[in-house]
């Protein structure tokens, strides 16, 4: 048995030729780590984790052979695992034996972090999850959710804490949801007015999205998994999705004024560039920024007199 202290967090025990990069949210016994862990050589052998309340939800992107033993039974998988999900309790003793290359997301679960998604409007605390040990499972959801944070991974240094935040809430909810037992849910209520308008301004502050979840619930007084179903509940969205309507909304600001390029308007409204900007804002508004400044720019200028109104020319992007 590991020491209490001891965790899996980092991933040290797999030895791969270059050691995992673990984006690490959350704070304390919460902290939930993510990361793309890959070896693109031969099989990297044997290894095992310690003993620690949590589990690894491994997301496998690739097919690759392997041995996995749970409590000393070898674990059955299809031929191929390529977009299934395997997920693994670290209390149990778990031997791996990694035979070729290999290509996996993988999200470390404290179990704090699946309690916080048992919030008081779900009722009750976790018992266990009911799950195959090790035992690789299609789940769409987890498919999904990879989908959404692998581009992130590949420029960290354009990560926004929030989105990840969002991610790795949405995950160890669908946990609970999918494979926990827990109590009934108890009806849940909104977040009062100072809650909802100190929330909107601190998100309004930081369009770069560099602002947890954590932090937010921590200034309403509730855990993150209640605060974000309650701000669901009040402003009928997300507060990431409530974030890229304020960078939107900034956006067209920027874009009447006219004296920006495209990219420069990206940059300022907290998008990585100006290919997610234009992607962010074609779905939200329904036309690109380009077309929507071409009918928008200078529309609030006054009409010269004798004149029609002057709209600068299209910048060169």
């Amino acid at each position: 048995m590991a020491s209490a202290h001891q965790t899996n967090l980092h991933l040290h025990y797999v030895p791969t030729p270059d050691e995992p990069e673990v984006l690490v949210v959350g704070s304390g016994g919460g902290m939930v780590g993510v990361s793309r862990i890959r070896c693109a050589s031969a099989g990297v052998g044997h290894f095992s984790p310690a003993s620690e309340d949590a589990f690894l939800v491994s997301h496998h992107l690739s097919n690759f052979q392997s041995d996995v033993w749970v409590d000393g039974r070898l674990v059955d998988k299809p031929a191929d695992i390529t977009g299934l999900t395997s997920i693994h309790d670290y209390r149990r003793k778990i031997d791996c034996h990694m035979h070729t290359a290999f290509d996996t997301l993988t999200f470390h679960l404290p179990r704090a972090a699946l309690e916080a998604a048992c919030s008081d409007s779900r009722g009750g605390r976790l018992a266990d999850l009911s799950i195959p040990p090790s035992t690789p499972m299609n789940d769409p959801t987890v498919r999904a959710l990879a989908s959404a944070i692998l581009p992130t991974l590949e420029f960290p240094e354009r990560i926004s804490l929030l989105y990840v935040d969002h991610v790795c809430s949405a995950l160890a909810t669908h946990i609970v949801t999918a494979y926990g037992r827990v109590s009934e849910p108890k009806p849940g209520g909104t977040l009062a007015p100072w809650q909802e308008r100190r929330v909107k301004e601190m998100i309004a502050a930081n369009l770069d999205g560099d602002i947890r979840l954590a932090d937010l619930a921590a200034e309403c007084r509730l855990s993150v998994g209640h605060f974000v179903r309650a701000f669901r509940r009040t402003a009928n969205t997300t507060p990431y999705q409530w974030l890229l309507h304020q960078r939107i909304d900034h956006a067209k600001t920027l874009m009447r004024d006219g004296s920006q390029t495209l990219a420069d308007v990206a940059l300022a409204c907290g998008f990585a560039d100006q290919s997610h900007f234009t992607r962010t804002f074609s779905r939200l508004v329904g036309i690109s920024p380009r077309s929507w400044r071409r009918r928008n720019v200078g529309a609030d200028r006054p009409m010269p007199v004798g004149g029609s109104p002057c709209a600068p020319a299209e910048l060169s992007l």
